[in-house]
């Protein structure tokens, strides 16, 4: 199944993605899906993201880049104008980091006029770091959720199960054992895991009013990968099963990503 079809998305939908563990990968895999709907496709970050991030994305014409977002929207209506049904990726400005050049969006509260204007049918945005962490609890300023979101995808990696609580494994470990209640050094079980989904100041943290939650438990490649997967999905459901939309398994580096969906079930 695609990711897509697993998020089963409205005709138009506002998508942020959170936390940690193949995030970008995601957006990569859900853009390219989105950009086969013809529709008209939106591709920022409210956060930073590495530029080869969206390099992929970048076409002739379809990149849109300046530090003044009324200059900016000015150019999405000319573009989308002119090209009915295609991608744009919006720069604010450019970073010189260690780890390479580093771009920003335009400001949440433009993303959210825009949406309202219905200049786009999808927003795809990346609303988290994690420094390439499997997994990462937010800092207070985090994560930067645009408030029209409709859809909110927290993600984590499986592979951080089995991992001692340390920064090299966990971006901002000490906040992560403030949550879960485990100390630095110790080993990251299903439990610690599932706690930090739940959280009120975990995984979906912030989180708009109406907006629809989906987990992605990322990087189930095998069958042991997949086992851990459900007994972390069965723990979830345990904790915060009504604040879930749904939860999917499976790998966002894999062309079809998803091995398992468990949605929601709706009571009368």
């Amino acid at each position: 199944m695609l990711i897509s079809e697993a998020l089963d998305l409205k005709e138009r939908a506002f998508i942020s993605l959170v936390g940690a563990g193949g995030k970008s990968t995601l957006f990569k895999g859900l853009a390219q899906e989105l950009s086969k709907q013809k529709k008209k496709i939106i591709l920022t970050t409210t956060t930073h993201m590495l530029t080869w991030q969206l390099t992929p994305f970048i076409k002739k014409g379809n990149l849109i880049e300046f530090n003044d977002e009324k200059i900016m929207e000015d150019n999405i209506k000319k573009y989308f104008y002119q090209n009915k049904n295609r991608e744009i990726v919006l720069v604010h400005h450019r970073i010189k980091e260690k780890e390479g050049e580093k771009i920003s969006g335009p400001e949440p509260l433009y993303l959210d006029k825009w949406w309202k204007e219905k200049l786009a049918d999808y927003f795809l945005v990346e609303a988290d770091g994690a420094a390439g962490r499997p997994v990462k609890a937010p800092a207070s300023h985090e994560p930067v959720i645009p408030l029209s979101t409709t859809d909110l995808i927290g993600v984590v990696g499986i592979d951080a199960l089995g991992f001692a609580l340390q920064e090299e494994n966990v971006f901002r470990s000490e906040i992560f054992s403030q949550i879960t209640g485990i100390k630095l050094g110790e080993k990251i079980g299903i439990e610690a895991l599932s706690l930090l989904i739940c959280h009120p100041e975990g995984l979906f943290k912030g989180v708009p009013l109406d907006c629809r939650r989906h987990l992605l438990i990322n990087k189930v490649e095998d069958s042991k990968d997949l086992k851990m997967a459900e007994e972390l999905t069965f723990e979830v459901l345990k904790i915060c099963h009504p604040r879930i939309s749904d939860i999917i398994i499976g790998a966002a580096a894999q062309k079809e990503m998803v091995a398992e969906v468990i949605r929601k079930v709706k009571t009368p």
